[in-house]
């Protein structure tokens, strides 16, 4: 019937943290990074339906392969798997005393992005900068999305999100410098209402479209 990111967006516009609010910017940031439109209560699908796939938008061209085939994509550099691949690299180019390292029991090929998180909550300074380092490149890429779209809000979910929430001001902070839009400032950045239960209620949320 539709993407998952397309249907969270869509619940999260109805009933969730985006309800109230006409032109919606939904990111599930997790193993992937998922997108969705909601523009006046409606999914935006474009012309052939294929709309949405702002996980694969590119901000370096030089950058890494993406599996989808593009280079410098957001999902290649700020997902999970991104996030812990970044983590790996760090901590097999030197000697660093770190929580995550401890998390994995010395074993720098165990480290997972929950390490990362978890390490960061506990005050670790090299997870800090991985996540800082994600706050970076996710920054200009959420700039293109404002000045692309003019929303009026900004919704971000999944795992990796929930890591970085306490990082939203960061890039609250951040955005204007990578907008034209001259009040990107003022537009909210929100964390999903729905975690774990986003498929469902957006489920449900489809179901309700042609009743809204």
């Amino acid at each position: 019937m539709d993407n998952d990111a397309n249907a969270a967006a869509l619940a999260e516009t109805r009933w969730g943290a985006a309800r109230g609010y006409r032109y919606v910017f939904y990111a599930c940031i997790g193993t992937g990074i998922g997108t969705g439109i909601v523009l006046d209560g409606r999914i935006y699908h474009g012309n052939t339906g294929s709309a949405g796939e702002g996980g694969h938008v590119s901000i370096d061209y030089r950058g890494p392969l993406c599996g989808c085939g593009k280079r410098g994509c957001i999902e290649i550099l700020a997902s999970g798997p991104a996030i812990g691949a970044r983590a790996r690299t760090k901590l097999a180019a030197g000697p660093s005393r770190s929580g995550i390292l401890d998390l994995a029991k010395g074993n720098v090929e165990a480290v997972t992005t929950e390490f990362v998180g978890q390490a960061y909550a506990a005050g670790d300074p090299l997870a800090r900068e991985i996540l800082l380092e994600t706050v970076e490149v996710l920054t200009p890429w959420l700039g293109n999305i404002v000045d692309l779209l003019d929303p009026d809000v900004l919704v971000m979910g999944g795992g990796v999100a929930a890591m970085l929430q306490p990082l939203f001001d960061e890039i609250k902070n951040r955005l204007s410098g990578w907008c034209v839009n001259p009040r990107a400032s003022e537009i909210p950045l929100v964390i999903a209402h729905y975690g774990a239960d986003a498929g469902i209620a957006g489920g449900a949320a489809l179901c309700t479209e042609d009743f809204a």
